[in-house]
């Protein structure tokens, strides 16, 4: 039987990749020991690159960690199918399974994982760059091939260690990226500190959406409700001509050429996808049609005014 999460969803997946020294483990890190309410899968290379306070692990059973807020740390070892098979057969399922490529892997190949083995969909592919090197090993003849093929893999680029950088240095870098990696959107940060929210999106463990604003550090995250159904095609065409400081973006979407269907709404960096709820029984029938998308970004004006004239000139 095809494994879902709690909603009756399937579960999603992140691969995070980026060269050595980048900054993959600090994100690792900080997802494993985040106050954020979700029952993480992380899957990892070596235990023993990670440091997992010793305060939160309930168990420890060969290749598996359990962690006191519901979430599970796993070494790939051998095979990443076989973790997987695992992490799903776990009682209860986890949200969200995280995969940490080696330093040396393509990301892009990972995540074919996410998108062809039962019970999962790709959430986001995010490659973690080291501001201070990544221009001189993209040229570098042992190592730049791979640099550039983790680069070409991302939706979403975590410029890190930007506080090693110059002013000058940080918009060379991220003039460079954006020339190299233009399906990806950019985010600075220093020392991996970046809010749950913006690596994995919104998650709400089944509870309704909350409306208004809301801050996540440096980041902002706006709700849009609409009862009114949405234009296909004005909506996809308005998200794709949205700014580079949105993120992130997911919902539930009331269509106007499917009305008695729902739709799922995710925009990770560039990519969007727009799709039938996939559980079978999810349609209006059980609540009145509307939509709900959530949007993250930073470095620009996330007021409500600005996403609620954005979509609400999607409306039929």
């Amino acid at each position: 039987m095809t494994a879902m999460n709690d909603l009756g969803l399937m579960i999603p997946v992140t691969v995070i990749g980026g060269y050595l020294g980048a900054g993959k483990t600090t994100l690792i890190n900080s997802l494993l020991a985040g106050d954020h309410g979700r029952r993480l899968a992380v899957l990892v290379n070596d235990f023993g690159e990670i440091n997992i306070d010793a305060g939160l692990i309930t168990a420890h059973d060969g290749d598996t960690i359990s962690l006191s807020n519901g979430c599970v740390c796993c070494t790939i070892a051998d095979a990443l199918g076989t973790a997987l098979d695992k992490v799903l057969g776990l009682t209860p399922p986890p949200d969200h399974i995280v995969i940490e490529a080696s330093g040396v892997a393509n990301p892009a190949k990972i995540a074919m994982y996410g998108q062809g083995w039962p019970g999962l969909r790709l959430d986001g592919i995010i490659t973690v760059v080291d501001g201070d090197s990544v221009q001189a090993r993209s040229t570098d003849k042992f190592v730049g091939t791979t640099v550039m093929q983790q680069l070409a893999a991302a939706e979403l680029l975590i410029l890190n260690k930007v506080d090693l950088l110059s002013d000058q240095q940080r918009d060379d870098t991220r003039q460079w990226l954006e020339q190299n990696a233009p399906q990806a959107r950019i985010i600075e940060t220093s020392k991996g500190r970046l809010p749950t929210e913006v690596l994995l999106g919104q998650h709400s463990n089944g509870k309704p959406i909350a409306d208004g604003t809301a801050q996540h550090g440096n980041f902002e995250a706006f709700t849009f409700r609409a009862e009114r159904p949405l234009d296909r095609a004005r909506l996809l065409a308005l998200i794709a001509a949205w700014p580079a400081g949105v993120l992130r973006a997911k919902g539930l979407v009331f269509l106007g050429d499917d009305p008695d269907q729902r739709y799922i709404l995710q925009l990770v960096g560039k990519r969007i996808t727009l799709d039938r709820d996939a559980t079978g029984d999810m349609t209006w029938t059980t609540s009145p049609p509307k939509s709900q998308i959530v949007v993250i970004g930073a470095g620009l004006d996330m007021a409500p005014d600005w996403l609620e004239t954005s979509l609400a000139t999607a409306c039929l």
